[in-house]
This record gives C-alpha cells, structure tokens and sequence, in this order.
C-alpha cells in the first residue's frame, strides 16, 4: 500500500484528529494511553492547506471523553475531531481550550487544601487563555494559585502524568467483548435438545438461558465491571442517558451488577457515584429507618437522579416492581435502564402473548429508556451457523410465538 493510499484509508468506527500542529501527533498519542491492541495509524508533517504541514492520527474502535478532548487542548488547540460510524463522519468538532478543568493538575501551592494528605477535594482551575498557546494559565478555585504554561507542559510530558478518564470504547467492540465472557464465562446457555427448553419464570419454553450469576470468576467479573461502565460513559458523553447519582441494583442479581458498576464508572471514568439495591423482604432488626427496603437509601437527597442497571429483561414485571419500589424515596427520576441482555419477547406468559415487549412498555408507557448492551437478535446471527438445525429450528419457533424480532 502506498503511503498516499495509507494517509486516505477509512476507518469503520472511531476518530480521527486532524490538523495537529506538526510534530505533536506522538505527544498526543501518548496523553491517550490507548490499549496495546488499539489499531492507531499515525501520520506527521502532512501537506496541508490550512497549515503549512500538520499531523494527524486515525484510531479504530475508540472514542474520547470530554476529559481527554480538554486535555489535548493544551497540546494542540484547534485541531479537529471527527467521530467516524459506519464509515462516515458522525459529528466533527474544533478542540478548544475549556473554561475550566478538573482532576488533571496539581496545584503548585503546597498548603492548598487540594494537596492534603486525606479528604483533599479534587482539584479544578479556571482556565485563562492568551493569545498564544505558551501564555495559558491556570487559576486554583481553591486558592487562587497560578499555574503557567510551562509546568502544564512538564505535567503532559512527565511518565507520571495520565488522564483520569479512560478513552471510551465503540459499541461494538463492547459487544464482541461482552459475547464473549458470556460463552466462555458460562452465563449463556443452550438447550440440548429440542425436548429440553429452559422453563422461565413465565412459564415460556426458551431455547436459551442467561444467568449472569454464574460469572464468578475475577477475570469474567472485571470484563462485565469493564463493559457495563464503558457502556454507559459511552451513553452520557453522547446525551442519551443524562447524569445520575446513583446506580440501582434489584435484588438479587442487580446487587453485585450496580456495585460492579459504580467501581468501574469511578476506576476507568473517574465517576464518583452511589449504589443502592432492594430487598425482597423488609428489614425487621436494626436501624430499620434508613434502610428497610432500599438499602444505600439514608444518602439519598429528594430530586437525586437513579440509573437501574441488571441482567436480562423478558416480560419486565419485575422491572416495574423495581420502580414501585422506588417511589419510597419520593421525589426522585430514573434516568434511564441499562441492561445486559435484552430477550426482545413480547409481554405475557406462555400461554398470553401482547403486542408490546416490556422494552417498548418501559419506554412508551413509563417513559423510561431502556439500553441493552446485547440483544438475542444480533447474538443468534452471531452464533446460528454453529448449532444444529434441530436447535436452530427451536429457535425460530421461540421466536416467531413470543418474539418482537424474527430470526432466520
């Protein structure tokens, strides 16, 4: 391949940033700190018309935060980034030097109350742009102290220096990723034959079965605390789930989902939140004030905002029972449902079929958005051409009675 036709080749999924200024392309793949199976194509000292030469770099199957897009800035101001899906540009944006930022820098000042051994709050500066890049300065809310452009540049440049928030990850490689552990983990399960279905709690005779319960592995469990908060960082830093302060696990199986969760939304993102979950039975000893049905409940402040997260969803009875339960907080708003695996049946039982699937209900009828990080739709394409005819054909007849998608 010529290096014209390598400087041009698309990219399916993923960013490009162009008009770097020449010879700061490595500077900013090094602020990325991109996985080592990160595809990254990078090219300096480009013919540019805008520029007298520029860099730019390609890379496939990521995404950036807002974090890192600030962070860059102080690197290379101006330059442009172009979300690519599906082979075309997505939205295209000119980087710019934020207003303010957060958790990046330290204050140089000593006895700032950002650099006490414990409790310190997270550091934030205003940030004062000038009319070169070299004249930039940031200003601690804390204490007023200056940091020149100079020591923001050995922060960048130092090995210790690293952006809180991971850059986000593509749909689709947390899908393939996700798939995976589910196989591997055991969690996804096929019926034999024919003559033995999995009976469902509806009664329904499924050809498959999801127990998230039976990832009890540390490598299964960090890989679902991987995909379900790369997911939803994904979902807030495109608009589709707002921000929240609490993630809500239903018993039981949302209990160790939520508190897997929260630790990857604040170890890969930097996101700082509560859980709470419920019990199936009221609490009947102790402090029965605080946490009788929803325990993590004493934190919750009236107007504070929830995100349900759990493992499957078929006829979504239990999804509103979760909500009911909810509402003895009082003023509160869920911001939306993300789950790991969406049946795509229709509500009703095995012998009472509706129109509608509990997906469509939470949506239409509760006005609660509901994401999947899987569906059964995209894994049965995925997976079809390695059962037999005989549990193929179990399938399509599952489907074609309690589905909303057809499989073939």
């Amino acid at each position: 391949m010529s290096e014209r036709q390598l400087l041009v080749s698309k990219i399916e999924n993923g960013i490009v940033i162009d008009h770097i200024p020449a010879g700061k392309a490595f500077q900013v793949l090094k602020l990325l700190k991109l996985p080592d199976d990160a595809r990254a194509l990078v090219a300096q000292n480009v013919d540019s018309e805008s520029m007298e030469a520029k860099d730019l770099i390609k890379i496939e199957g990521s995404y950036l935060t807002s974090s890192e897009i600030d962070i860059i800035a102080f690197v290379a101001p101006n330059a442009t980034l172009n979300n690519i899906e599906n082979w075309q540009v997505k939205e295209k944006r000119v980087i710019t030097l934020p207003e303010k930022i957060e958790g990046a820098f330290n204050c140089p000042n000593t006895l700032c109350p950002t650099n006490t051994r414990y409790t310190a709050p997270n550091t934030s500066f205003t940030v004062e742009a000038g009319k070169q890049l070299e004249e930039t300065k940031l200003h601690c809310i804390y204490c007023g102290s200056i940091t020149y452009y100079g020591t923001i540049q050995e922060n960048i440049q130092s090995e210790s220096f690293r952006i809180e928030r991971r850059g986000l990850v593509s749909k689709e490689k947390i899908e393939e990723v996700f798939l995976d552990m589910l196989i591997q983990g055991g969690a996804l399960r096929f019926s034999r034959s024919p003559e033995e279905p999995f009976i469902l709690k509806s009664g329904r005779p499924s050809p498959y079965f999801i127990n998230l319960g039976a990832l009890t592995d540390g490598e299964s469990l960090a890989k679902l605390k991987w995909a379900f908060a790369s997911y939803i960082a994904l979902l807030r830093e495109q608009g589709k789930i707002t921000d929240f302060d609490y993630v809500f696990g239903p018993s039981y199986k949302g209990i160790s989902l939520a508190a897997l969760t929260c630790e990857g939304l604040n170890e890969l993102y930097g996101m700082d939140m509560r859980y709470m979950y419920d019990r199936k039975e009221a609490k009947e000893y102790g402090d029965m004030s605080s946490d009788k049905v929803l325990v993590g409940a004493n934190y919750f402040q009236p107007g504070q905002r929830l995100l349900v997260v759990d493992d499957t969803i078929t006829t979504g009875l239990t999804k509103v029972e979760t909500l009911e339960k909810l509402r003895l907080l009082g003023d509160h708003e869920v911001v939306g449902m993300v789950i790991a695996v969406d049946r795509q049946e229709a509500l009703g039982d095995k012998d009472n079929v509706e129109e509608q699937s509990a997906v469509q209900y939470l949506e239409e009828e509760l006005g609660i958005p509901v994401f999947s990080i899987q569906n059964i739709q995209s894994i049965f394409n995925l997976i079809k051409d390695s059962i037999g005819d005989d549990i193929k054909k179990l399938w399509v007849d599952y489907y074609s009675k309690y589905g909303i998608v057809d499989l073939d």
